[in-house]
């Protein structure tokens, strides 16, 4: 049980990291910044971070190790829902991301 834990938590922050990269890009294409994108994509790197090490985050020790989990969750369906946002292929991934962190923790 306990591997199979760590695979998922593995495997979300691979779909974490790639949603990430995929929203960071959207945001930095063209000739001005996104800063909206630029702030969901580093927080959705964040939530990948917390997913993997599972332990207190910086937050004041009221964010354990489903944090991530939610954050990346959050921040996919603000993503997917926003008009002007990033949408597609890195929302979609980052909600993936978030629900495979819950079932991992």
């Amino acid at each position: 049980m306990r591997f199979e834990k760590r695979l998922l938590a593995i495997v979300s922050l691979v779909l974490g990291l790639v949603s990430a990269v995929l929203i960071l890009l959207a945001a930095t294409s063209g000739r001005s910044v996104d800063v909206l994108g630029l702030l969901i994509g580093l927080g959705v790197l964040y939530g990948s971070y917390l997913i993997f090490r599972g332990k207190t985050s910086l937050l004041f020790g009221w964010a354990k190790g489903r944090s991530g989990a939610l954050i990346n969750l959050l921040l996919g369906i603000i993503t997917l829902i926003v008009p002007g946002g990033v949408g597609g292929t890195a929302a979609i991934l980052a909600i993936l991301s978030g629900v495979l962190g819950l079932l991992a923790a």
